[in-house]
């Protein structure tokens, strides 16, 4: 009787420990299996999801910017725009650098046919090509590019403004290949000096000066970095098919910071259209592409290369902004003035408003470099000038009494 009463105390205290650890094991590995379960199929479907995610975001971006012969588009390392940025190419949004393959550009351009090539510039030759439906102009650059300069293209995509010739994109698979907007009507030089042109009428004049002022004053003042040009002259004026006028080929040379005192590894530019301090000294400042602007007003006037052959001599040659000065320096230039305006407008231009812009023309050549106006001053004079050419009032315009005088011909 004893015994059975132990015995049965016993075998009732060990299943009641039993079951209580087994109930609290079983319950913590349901829990830990449970986790890992639910851990792993989360897990699983986040990969899913970003996956659908960034599939979905390619496949948006191919369709916005992809080519037909697998042209890719890289975001830029740059953020924002700045004002009056202009749209793309269809396809093309303007905040993404785009690189070119280069099996697409000599598709584009029949194996760079000389069919197809319509130019050769200072930097290399120029090739007519459409893009995606769309038409551009290629230049094969005799230059190779250095990571610097590809940092400064990827800048240049995002420098958009109407009177600036806009870069689309760029191939670097060998040599170098910029990809720019196709711009109509070739250039001012072709318009002003070749004989297959027609004449452009005084008002187009005045306002091709004015579009490339405002294109040179944009890359002066308004961009970051601020942007040198070095090379202005009127082969580097394109013009669009309502005559007006984009400056071309900017930002191609090293960029060279304002009152910077370093000099430029080259010399960049055309002689004809170089200020002194800078063909002697290589004096870079804004004022080089003033006083290489004040030339081509000089050529819009006359028609006449920056560099003058007399007789058609090759050793007797004098500059144009030499001719001009010898005549606005008489006491009355009138005269001889008329004798040096372009012959192919005839009669048909007021001469009072070609005085005023060969004054322009004349503050902007000053041998003074800080006595040149600045390019807004010339934009506000040809925005005068553009409108009226009556009762001018240029003193309430400028700031610069040099100018004032000049322009005033006094």
């Amino acid at each position: 009787m004893k015994m059975e009463i132990i015995t049965h105390k016993s075998s009732k205290g060990i299943s009641g420990a039993a079951i209580g650890g087994i109930v609290v094991g079983v319950v913590a590995l349901v829990l830990l299996v449970a986790g890992c379960v639910y851990y792993r199929f989360y897990k699983k479907k986040n990969a899913e999801t970003s996956a659908a995610l960034l599939k979905n975001a390619q496949v948006q971006l191919m369709q916005a910017g992809s080519g037909p012969n697998g042209t890719s588009v890289r975001g830029s390392e740059s953020s924002g725009l700045p004002a009056g940025a202009s749209p793309g190419l269809t396809g093309i949004t303007v905040d993404k650098s785009v690189e070119f393959s280069y099996e697409e550009l000599s598709t584009a351009t029949d194996d760079f046919s000389l069919a197809n090539k319509i130019g050769q510039g200072g930097f290399g030759a120029v090739y007519y090509a459409e893009l995606r439906g769309e038409k551009a102009a290629i230049k094969k650059m005799d230059m190779q590019a250095s990571r610097e300069f590809l940092a400064e293209l990827k800048v240049l995509t995002h420098v958009h403004h109407l009177n600036l010739v806009r870069l689309i994109g760029y191939c670097v698979e060998g040599s170098l290949f910029l990809v720019y907007e196709f711009i109509e009507n070739g250039n001012l030089s072709q318009h002003l000096h070749g004989s297959a042109r027609d004449p452009l009428p005084w008002s187009t004049r005045v306002q091709i000066a004015l579009d490339s002022a405002r294109g040179l004053e944009y890359i002066h003042e308004h961009t970051v970095p601020v942007y040198i040009h070095r090379d202005i002259k009127s082969a580097n004026i394109l013009i669009d098919k309502n005559f007006h006028g984009k400056v071309a080929d900017f930002g191609l040379t090293k960029l060279t910071e304002v009152g910077s005192n370093s000099l430029p590894t080259r010399l960049v530019g055309t002689f004809g259209y170089m200020p002194p301090e800078y063909a002697q000294y290589g004096d870079v400042s804004p004022k080089v592409d003033v006083y290489a602007f004040g030339v081509v007003l000089y050529e819009l006037i006359s028609a006449k290369e920056a560099i003058v052959k007399a007789n058609g001599s090759v050793t007797e040659s004098k500059g144009l902004v030499a001719l001009f000065e010898e005549v606005l320096s008489q006491p009355d230039p009138k005269d001889d003035l008329i004798k040096i305006i372009d012959p192919r407008m005839g009669d048909n231009y007021p001469l009072d408003s070609v005085r005023k812009m060969a004054q322009l023309a004349k503050a902007c050549t000053h041998e003074n470099p800080q006595l040149r106006p600045s390019m807004r001053s010339i934009v506000v004079a040809l925005m005068t000038l553009s409108s009226s050419t009556e009762d001018w009032d240029v003193g309430s315009f400028y700031e610069n009494q040099t100018l004032v005088s000049l322009m005033s011909g006094r």
